[in-house]
């Protein structure tokens, strides 16, 4: 089973929209998917609790990751975890775990500065997880403008980490689908955001290839 965590703390990053989507996106191409919200808040969870259909599993966790991961590993291909915007311990054994690493930032200088809390965090867990990979994903972004692709060169300067090449965007229709627990790509299916998902989908997909 590959994990792959998304993780941020720094908070209004987008974080549980791309993971949302990306699980449903999964499992609408019938890969057998499960998602862990380790979030108190619960967003992903509750969000997906009023699908009448329950596509997949989404199970909240907040203690023993590890064990968990293990429990359901026979049964799934991909685990998504949804973790929480602040530093503790489900984080850090989430991204130990974790065979990839997505890290969505908003393209300000001020979310840049302060994504260095989890970039340090990624760096210690290397240390016990070599394999380990890490993209940094904009999110939230003005697409087409200078200060996106300016940014997104500091980014990669700043922290040495490379940047995935597909950029989600700040789009209506993402709010909107989740209202009624759904997709882009269920409800949008010629939006530019479904375009945005199923990109990021093939993206994910390949470096876990790799």
């Amino acid at each position: 089973m590959k994990v792959i965590s998304f993780a941020n703390q720094k908070g209004g990053c987008g974080k549980s929209t791309i993971v949302i989507n990306l699980a449903l996106n999964f499992a609408l191409q019938k890969k057998r998917v499960i998602l862990f919200d380790t979030d108190p808040q619960k967003s992903s969870y509750e969000t997906l609790d009023i699908r009448e259909d329950k596509l997949f599993k989404v199970v909240a966790v907040y203690s023993d990751i590890y064990q968990t991961l293990e429990k359901y590993e026979p049964y799934y291909d991909y685990a998504m975890i949804d973790t929480p915007p602040h530093d503790n311990e489900i984080v850090t054994v989430s991204v130990v775990c974790s065979d990839l690493v997505i890290i969505p930032v908003q393209d300000s200088p001020l979310d840049i500065r302060s994504t260095k809390v989890t970039v340090d965090l990624i760096r210690k867990a290397k240390t016990l997880n070599p394999d380990l990979k890490c993209y940094f994903l904009l999110s939230r972004i003005q697409p087409q403008t200078v200060l996106a692709k300016e940014l997104a060169e500091i980014l990669t300067n700043l922290y040495e980490t490379d940047i995935l090449n597909t950029q989600i965007s700040n789009r209506v229709s993402y709010k909107y689908s989740l209202i009624y627990g759904k997709s882009v790509t269920e409800m949008f299916n010629s939006d530019a955001a479904a375009t945005e998902i199923n990109d990021l989908s093939n993206e994910i997909l390949n470096i876990l290839k790799s």
